[in-house]
């Protein structure tokens, strides 16, 4: 194969494309078409795109020539709506206009419900997550900054390593419970899904 140099399209300067097409649908104002007609003259790059582009609107012009209508378009066309509206009754479009408000009314006042049944879950969990917070903060800050005593939080009757014990529990209930109702709803939303 004997070696031909291949002529590729010419990129035209970036600041000067969209001037370029301004030219050509003739939307520039006379200081501006000046300076691009005199970059045009030493820029062989914008030149060949503004002549590309003048080839291409002629072509196009050439193929989808504008159709124009018959003069009686818009009498015909008004005497189509007019026919099909005249079919139409107040008593008629009074109930349309009853049956589009009832079926709003009805999607309205379900819509409160479904929000908040579908996201009651995530509601709860985001309560259980920040009541878990608030008190592990509570007790971490008690037993930072002041003397901690678990017998104080339990009651009276009960030992120091009991107390110890119903505290880790609770905690640990409390921590169980929490990651349940996540799981819980995280495979919900995951059946709804699949």
């Amino acid at each position: 194969m004997p070696d031909q140099k291949m002529s590729w399209p010419r990129t035209p300067c970036t600041e000067y494309e969209d001037q370029i097409l301004d030219l050509d649908h003739g939307y520039l104002s006379e200081p501006a078409r000046g300076v691009l007609e005199s970059h045009l003259a030493g820029c062989p790059a914008c030149r060949q795109f503004a002549e590309e582009l003048q080839l291409l609107d002629s072509a196009l012009a050439g193929e989808f020539q504008r159709k124009e209508l018959p003069g009686s378009f818009k009498v015909a066309l008004l005497s189509r709506i007019d026919a099909a509206t005249a079919t139409v009754t107040p008593e008629l479009a009074t109930r349309r206009k009853e049956a589009i408000e009832s079926e709003f009314r009805r999607q309205s006042a379900g819509l409160l419900k479904r929000i908040v049944r579908e996201r009651w879950s995530s509601f709860l969990d985001g309560l259980g997550l920040a009541t878990l917070a608030l008190v592990m903060a509570l007790m971490l800050q008690r037993m930072l900054f002041q003397d901690f005593d678990a017998s104080a939080l339990l009651a009276k009757g009960l030992t120091d390593q009991v107390a110890i014990y119903a505290i880790w529990v609770a905690a640990a209930a409390s921590v169980i419970s929490a990651v349940w109702l996540g799981l819980r709803g995280s495979l919900r939303r995951v059946g709804r899904w699949a």
